[in-house]
């Protein structure tokens, strides 16, 4: 379901729609993006109506910042969907620790907790807003409900 997505054409069309540039906050426009999911140390995984970028946060490769962009279609069964597929394919090619952040401005923006997410500290202002960081290392991943791993055995 996922798949590695480079299109800038793509990427714009989910950050320039009507319910999600609001939630974005000045902090995403759609001309930014094009240039961002090309860059080498971005790994853009999209899905049908959106995906996840994850931006390598030092050079050896352990830590990814997430973020997440998803049109209304998409909210809900794909996103969990492509997730879980993002997540495994993620942590697979040795990244060891994915953090986001939360704006307290967008309630979307909170990663579940299903997931292995641990809050990483309280809110505090920056430019973009109120936000609030989350962290989720490969082995809270592997240890929650949401893995496939787990998935599978329950059924």
């Amino acid at each position: 379901m996922v798949r590695i997505e480079r299109d800038p054409g793509f990427w714009q069309a989910v950050a320039a729609h009507p319910e999600v540039a609001p939630r974005l906050g000045g902090a995403v426009t759609a001309d930014g993006i094009a240039g961002f999911v090309g860059r080498e140390d971005v790994l853009p995984l999209a899905a049908v109506h959106g995906g996840f970028l994850f931006v390598k946060r030092d050079p050896l490769g352990f830590t990814a910042e997430l973020h997440t962009l998803f049109t209304p279609e998409g909210w809900g069964r794909e996103v969990l969907e492509a997730a879980v597929q993002a997540f495994n394919a993620v942590f697979h090619i040795g990244h060891q620790l994915v953090f986001t952040f939360e704006t307290a401005t967008n309630p979307k923006s909170r990663p579940p907790l299903s997931f292995g997410f641990r809050q990483g500290g309280d809110w505090r202002d920056t430019p973009y807003g109120r936000m609030r960081q989350w962290v989720l290392t490969a082995d809270a991943w592997r240890a929650s409900p949401a893995s496939t791993r787990r998935r599978e055995k329950c059924h």
